[in-house]
């Protein structure tokens, strides 16, 4: 009798202690939650634990979401894919939709990032199709969330920034109801980061110092302060004000410093040598520049082994299936004429494809050469009788024309040809018949070609300028609008814009690669 009420105490014990497990466990994750963007090492270090110790699954996959968002922050990406992946597979594996479709959500920026929205659209396609039957308002409000997330990424990556601002709010107001703190904070973090691109320098700057007020406290969220203060920098750049610009760029570098985010010290390192480039302070350029590429190589590295994570889990995750399926099926003559025909016209595609793409190549390269051919002189045709230009006056406008081309005020939205003429101190006739003399060209065409070539120097010569939108670029050359700066650009190189930087960016990695392998 004895015996058997001591086996009883045991198991009673036992319940006991596992109950406490249980709470102990959800109480660290609890605190992990609340230091994640003010020591996300030391949630990192709580999820470890958690991991290792635990034996409850649902605990086990938060915890694996809790790393996946510290190492986001840490810009750490192989990191938070592989901890993305074991949450998926934990939550799969038990059938847990609800945390299937938070882990899927939780990897939409991550996957965003590094270029794989196309596996961000899939994950969120095939988790929404199993969460519509559950039937509850937490899944309802995930799955909306979810859906204006996945919008909002794909207007962004359209260049439609206006859309993807709205789509960004629209998530964060179901977020908000749920609540989910991780997902809000990541949401804000990306509005931030554009917010700029849609509302005038003023408005961006009031709300960014909004959100910095919104980051103090015990526990403040370092994370959307130092990419506050990153586009607050950007805006004072614009503005000009250098000092004020230095002091924001130099805020967001200190606190990416501590959070140890070597994508984003990266990018402040590079923002901050361009803005010493703009004070001709030589040695501080060069520092910071080579601080940027530095990171770069690192960055680059990581990254490729994240997306490699990612296609190794999409495979892996695709032969389980294939394998499955194979117990099921019999392939049969239907399926492999279906195959063929897949075949076929991937092929007619591929070949298309490739050869639209050699076309654009080879009017890419064409440019480039014909730039580097030095310019041939026109022959001065005999100026209009009708106009009587002095030969001096003729002389004055030819050399006023060579420094206009090496100034800026081309790229000046306003810029015409009586604003130009009243600028030469001289009459739009006389302009317009020297500019066609000597350059060959109407005024239009003269302007429109002196912008393409400047902003393609930029391209050339400044990494940061290949990761603009279009939009941006349009701007920052002087044309009004996107599809007026996208028609003339194809105009003047062959090819449009979008083609013409990502091949620009193929040229650039092909001779990084090459200076490597001699190095």
């Amino acid at each position: 009798m004895r015996s058997i009420f001591c086996i009883f105490l045991i198991i009673i014990g036992s319940a006991f202690a596992s109950a406490q497990d249980y709470d102990g466990y959800n109480k660290m994750l609890e605190n992990a939650e609340t230091i994640l963007y003010t020591q996300p090492e030391e949630s990192i270090k709580i999820a470890d634990h958690i991991l290792k110790n635990s034996n409850n699954t649902n605990q086990l996959i938060q915890a694996n979401l809790l790393n996946t968002v510290a190492y986001y922050i840490r810009g750490e990406f192989e990191n938070a894919v592989k901890a993305v992946i074991e949450a998926k597979i934990r939550a799969e594996s038990t059938e847990n939709i609800p945390l299937q479709l938070k882990a899927t959500i939780t990897s939409i920026p991550l996957l965003n990032d590094l270029g794989l929205d196309a596996v961000a659209e899939q994950y969120y396609t095939n988790t929404s199709a199993l969460a519509e039957s559950l039937n509850t308002r937490e899944a309802d409000l995930f799955l909306k969330g979810g859906k204006a997330l996945q919008n909002a990424y794909k207007a962004r990556s359209q260049d439609n920034v206006q859309k993807a601002l709205e789509y960004f709010t629209q998530a964060n107001s179901f977020f908000e109801q749920i609540p989910d703190k991780t997902l809000i904070n990541e949401t804000t973090a990306t509005m931030a980061a554009i917010y700029a691109k849609v509302y005038d320098a003023d408005k961006a700057q009031e709300y960014l110092l909004s959100l910095l007020e919104n980051t103090v406290g015990d526990h403040p969220n370092n994370f959307l302060k130092m990419v506050a203060h990153d586009q607050l920098g950007k805006l004072f750049f614009q503005k000009q004000d250098y000092n004020k610009s230095i002091e924001d760029y130099q805020t967001a570098l200190e606190i990416s410093k501590k959070l140890e985010n070597k994508s984003y010290q990266s990018q402040i390192s590079d923002n901050l040598s361009a803005v010493y480039l703009a004070l001709k302070n030589t040695a501080k350029f060069y520092s910071y520049k080579k601080a940027a590429q530095q990171l770069d190589r690192e960055i680059e590295t990581e990254e490729d082994q994240a997306i490699n994570s990612i296609y190794n889990y999409v495979n892996n995750n695709h032969t389980t299936k294939r394998d499955s399926l194979k117990k099921m099926y019999v392939r049969n003559l239907l399926l492999l004429s279906g195959v063929f025909a897949v075949i076929i016209i991937t092929w007619f595609l591929l070949r298309f494809r490739y050869r639209n793409r050699t076309k654009q190549y080879n009017s890419f390269i064409a440019y480039f050469e014909n730039s580097l051919k030095p310019k041939e002189v026109l022959p001065i045709k005999e100026v209009s009788k009708g106009l009587n230009i002095p030969q001096e006056t003729e002389n004055i406008l030819v050399n006023k024309l060579i420094q206009f081309e090496n100034s800026k005020q081309f790229t000046k939205q306003d810029m015409s040809l009586a604003l130009l003429a009243a600028h030469f101190e001289t009459n739009t006739k006389y302009l317009s018949e020297v500019i066609n003399t000597h350059k060959g060209k109407n005024f239009n065409s003269y302007i429109n070609e002196l912008r393409i070539n400047y902003i393609i120097n930029k391209l050339k010569n400044n990494k940061t300028y290949l990761q603009y939108k279009i939009s941006y670029l349009a701007e920052e050359s002087g044309f009004s609008s996107h599809s007026s700066f996208a028609t003339v650009f194809k105009a003047v190189t062959g090819i449009p814009p979008t083609v013409f930087i990502d091949l620009l960016r193929s040229a650039k990695k092909s001779s990084k690669k090459s200076y490597e392998e001699v190095e």
